[in-house]
């Protein structure tokens, strides 16, 4: 029973020393959530209309993604991949999980649903993990940092990257 007790209380001390920003949403964390939310969809409108300048706004210079196939790209590797064709949507619908604000980053988790608009995979509904990294530069957030993972199919099946790449399980 001590030792229990000696546990509540570490787990309480540990606690207590945690922001409260990561325990609960702030006034501060809501606002910030709303500005990322904002940029969210207009790097989403960016992506479909092609509109790099836009892009150039939401996203680091520094922004690095690794990507669904398993590569670490720059925003300017992403621009190029675009300009091939990449990201090349029909549908794509975000969920966030999880959001937390470190004084001047946030983190963003959670799955979005997507269909490609061409490749092997065109129009199929699949799902991927993401992690967004946001920086405060100034008075406005860009993106410095992104992950994403497909669920059951294989990244290099859903972009078109290889022919012995399988479908989804």
């Amino acid at each position: 029973m001590r030792g229990m007790l000696v546990l509540v209380a570490a787990l309480l001390i540990c606690i207590s020393s945690v922001p409260a920003q990561i325990l609960s949403a702030s006034p501060e964390t809501d606002a910030v959530r709303k500005q990322i939310d904002a940029n969210n969809e207009a790097v989403g409108r960016a992506i479909h209309a092609r509109d790099f300048s836009a892009l150039e706004k939401l996203w680091s210079p520094q922004m690095i993604v690794n990507t669904p196939e398993n590569e670490i790209r720059t925003r300017d590797d992403v621009f190029a991949d675009m300009k091939k064709g990449g990201l090349n949507y029909l549908s794509l619908k975000g969920t966030s999980e999880s959001f937390k604000v470190f004084g001047d980053i946030a983190i963003e988790m959670g799955h979005e649903d997507f269909a490609m608009a061409a490749g092997p995979a065109a129009g199929k509904q699949l799902q991927r993990r993401y992690t967004n990294v946001w920086q405060r530069t100034g008075d406005h957030w860009v993106q410095i940092a992104r992950q994403a993972t497909i669920l059951n199919a294989d990244a290099a099946w859903v972009y078109g990257s290889s022919s012995s790449a399988s479908q989804p399980h």
